[in-house]
């Protein structure tokens, strides 16, 4: 009795799957599923095997693999809303796709029969416009597709420590590590330390960066997770939070925000020539004369960037100062920046500039004897010294997230390496 009330429902589930398995084969793939067809084993090189030469193109290069002069035209012509594939660079690597269709031949005006003979008809292409990025071109009947996507990256957290001898850029190259993270670090730690004159001998760092790894390959670096700077025996920690859509910054281990108002140094890496004095002898004036800046020695062209948030209010030449920019940051601050080679496109009176946006390139121009910034800061209008105002800090982390942050900031602290032992010297350089 049993058997009869299960056998028509078991009829009903066979029947159902024999109908699905009609409408989707096993055999049926779909177009993202060729993306990932590539055994991950396998490098770039043996992904996409094929190159444009130098001085060559891609249609050179597809010409040398027998694909024809029409099926060319219709792949650039499909791809030029996305990308124009006559102005591929050299070095650009690609992959192709060929599926086999059968060849007709007439038997006799009345006729016409299959051969058996098989010959192969492009139908995809696979371009690798970056390290990470595919153009896909794909042809479905006659007609030609195009479709991006990316190659999986591979995050890996790694550290690096080093100490200073010589320069910041010196110990980054004595860690093997990619100087530009040191640029990185520089900016998180922008408004604590002057790096363009408070760096010394034997100061330490240590970081835990995210690596971006393609088929085992290291295609580039992301964010600097966690990172302690040691100054002069003075500890400044930096852990990365964020939750999406709501908050992303650096902090210290207390939840305060290593953002301030202004940046403490308007170039990342120069050399203070000439301090803020009531009374300095000019070098070309030859006479006493007040000098209510800062001076920072750099080559021609050292980009300058604006220490806060602003409005440029004049951007052009100035007497002594030569081609000068001003910033009004608001009711309270102002700062200039003098001697300029030239200014940063699109920088004129009026235009909303960002905290660290270049905003022009150091010069010698007016009453100057050398390449370099002069930097003036202004408080109610006065002249002060930018090397010695204190400013307040953004916003700390909401108490909402204050858990959940003192929980990551213990553990990504922990993932920092061990300190490299300091010698006994301390010097400036």
């Amino acid at each position: 009795m049993l058997w009869r009330k299960v056998t028509p429902y078991l009829l009903l589930a066979v029947c159902t799957l024999i109908a699905l398995y009609a409408l989707y084969p096993a055999s049926s793939t779909t177009l993202n599923e060729v993306h990932d067809s590539p055994s991950k084993s396998l490098s770039t090189e043996e992904i996409y095997p094929h190159v444009i030469e130098k001085n060559s193109s891609l249609y050179v290069a597809l010409r040398k693999l027998n694909v024809d002069s029409l099926s060319i035209q219709k792949l650039v012509k499909a791809a030029k809303p996305e990308n124009n594939l006559a102005r591929l660079m050299p070095g650009t690597r690609f992959r192709l796709v060929f599926e086999e269709e059968p060849v007709t031949s007439y038997v006799d005006s009345q006729e016409v029969r299959e051969e058996k003979a098989k010959s192969p008809v492009l139908k995809e292409m696979h371009i690798l416009t970056s390290t990470t990025d595919v153009l896909k071109i794909y042809r479905l009947q006659d007609q030609w597709f195009t479709e991006s996507y990316q190659e999986p990256v591979e995050i890996e957290p790694v550290t690096f420590s080093g100490i200073v001898q010589t320069s910041l850029w010196e110990s980054a190259d004595a860690a093997n590590m990619n100087p530009e993270l040191i640029g990185q670090l520089s900016e998180i730690f922008a408004w604590q330390i002057d790096f363009a004159r408070e760096v010394r001998r034997n100061d330490r760092w240590r970081i835990m960066v995210e690596k971006k790894m393609v088929r085992g390959e290291t295609v580039g670096w992301g964010d600097i997770r966690v990172a302690e700077y040691e100054n002069e025996g003075r500890s400044y920690k930096a852990i990365l939070f964020e939750k999406e859509g709501e908050l992303k910054g650096y902090f210290s281990p207390e939840g305060k925000s290593l953002r301030k108002m202004f940046l403490k140094s308007p170039i990342k890496f120069a050399r203070i020539s000439s301090r803020f004095q009531r009374r300095r002898f000019h070098p070309i004036l030859k006479v006493n004369r007040p000098h209510l800046g800062v001076d920072y020695a750099a080559p021609i062209g050292t980009p300058v960037r604006a220490v806060g948030a602003g409005r440029v209010t004049y951007a052009g030449w100035r007497g002594g100062g030569g081609k000068t920019i001003k910033i009004r940051h608001n009711s309270v601050y102002k700062t200039a920046y003098k001697h300029l080679n030239g200014y940063a496109k699109g920088i004129r009176r009026g235009k909303r500039v960002e905290q660290g946006q270049i905003i022009g390139y150091v010069g010698t121009t007016g009453l100057s004897t050398g390449p370099h910034l002069h930097f003036e800061f202004f408080k109610h209008g006065k002249f002060v010294d930018p090397l010695r105002q204190e400013f307040p800090s953004a916003d700390p982390i909401p108490k909402k997230f204050m858990a959940e942050f003192q929980a990551h900031s213990n553990e990504v602290l922990q993932a920092l390496p061990d300190w490299q032992p300091v010698s006994e010297l301390s010097a400036n350089f």
